[in-house]
């Protein structure tokens, strides 16, 4: 197995600018607060997960183009290094990842972070936090363009894939002869919801297989350097996020599928309807999941932060504002509707 010293941070200048560029269907879509604007201390900013952060940027846009009492500004995942989120907070590395966003806030006040974006839903063990779903995601898998996987792989092929019991393409049986060639497995960095959302489809606990490649990419990301000339490399993938990335102009220069296809089949489904360029409803439930905003408890409960997090976030019942009136957005970056269930309530960490 190849090791490829992992990228220590995505350009950030050419990030910053060609992302700045992208135009959502309903306003600008920004990484990052706009440049020279600081968020005040009353503002909601947000950090954590790769997979939901470019819609985040278009709902930052549209937002607050409605002028709120409190706008709403979101920190994307990279590049690496030390952010200070709102004015008057105190420095803190950057949230890579729904892990780390949740620890952030968890760790911090809402003089710092008022939200972690979250692709994997609540653990059980603790109550101080809400998961407040707002659409659904699938997470399938990438290939090599023009490489040595097939098309098709069965739930029982990945499997033994990402557990390490297969390790050649030869060793799958069931989609015709398939070269004598070993399988580069990639899972996304540490903390990646993407990442535990997978290996809890694929069965897999600790200690964790030993097959797989050192270099830990991020996230939805065919970009990294490891992936370059690698005809047997296989990544999991958010499929909206791919879809975005593909269909809807939402990726950047390094946010985008690169050397990598997630137009693949599970079971013989489709991962991707590229006729309706959507993800595919009908694959197996266990590669389907909610996408949360998650805040704290104390937070949603609190007389002055409360009513700031419930203008944006809560039911649409309610009022709020993403349940109520960002559907559209949502489907234009590539997840689909969660109906009635956007903005309840799940207790977790």
């Amino acid at each position: 197995m190849r090791s490829v010293t992992r990228k220590l941070a995505i350009t950030s200048a050419i990030a910053a600018t060609a992302f700045g560029a992208v135009v959502a269907s309903n306003g600008a879509a920004l990484a990052d607060p706009p440049s020279g604007t600081t968020p005040a201390a009353t503002d909601i900013v947000s950090g954590g997960s790769d997979t939901i952060q470019a819609f985040d940027n278009g709902l930052s846009a549209q937002y607050n183009a409605t002028s709120p009492a409190s706008k709403y500004y979101s920190w994307d995942a990279t590049p690496a290094g030390n952010i200070t989120p709102k004015t008057g907070a105190t420095s803190i590395p950057r949230p890579n990842g729904s892990g780390s966003g949740i620890s952030t806030l968890n760790n911090t006040t809402n003089t710092t972070l008022d939200l972690a974006r979250s692709s994997r839903g609540p653990n059980a063990g603790s109550n101080a936090d809400w998961f407040i779903p707002f659409a659904k995601d699938a997470v399938g898998w990438s290939a090599y363009t023009g490489g040595n996987a097939p098309h098709d792989l069965s739930t029982t092929d990945l499997q033994g894939i990402f557990n390490c019991s297969i390790t050649n393409w030869s060793q799958i049986t069931d989609e015709g002869t398939l070269p004598n060639a070993p399988i580069d497995v990639f899972v996304p960095q540490s903390g990646s919801g993407t990442r535990s959302f997978w290996l809890g489809a694929m069965g897999i606990g600790t200690p964790l297989p030993s097959c797989w490649n050192t270099v830990n990419p991020e996230e939805n990301e065919g970009t990294d350097p490891a992936f370059v000339g690698d005809v047997n490399a296989i990544f999991p993938y958010s499929l909206s996020h791919y879809i975005g990335q593909v269909y809807d102009s939402r990726g950047t220069t390094t946010d985008a599928p690169g050397v990598l296809d997630a137009n693949r089949s599970i079971d013989g489904t489709e991962q991707i309807l590229t006729a309706s360029k959507a993800w595919n409803s009908a694959l197996p439930t266990t590669y389907i999941r909610n996408v949360y905003h998650v805040v704290r408890q104390s937070d949603w409960a609190d007389a002055t932060e409360g009513p700031r997090l419930k203008a944006l976030l809560d039911r649409s019942t309610n009022n709020g504002y993403i349940c109520k009136n960002a559907a559209t957005l949502i489907a234009s970056y590539g997840f689909h509707s969660l109906g009635a269930a956007c903005g309840t309530l799940q207790a977790g960490n």
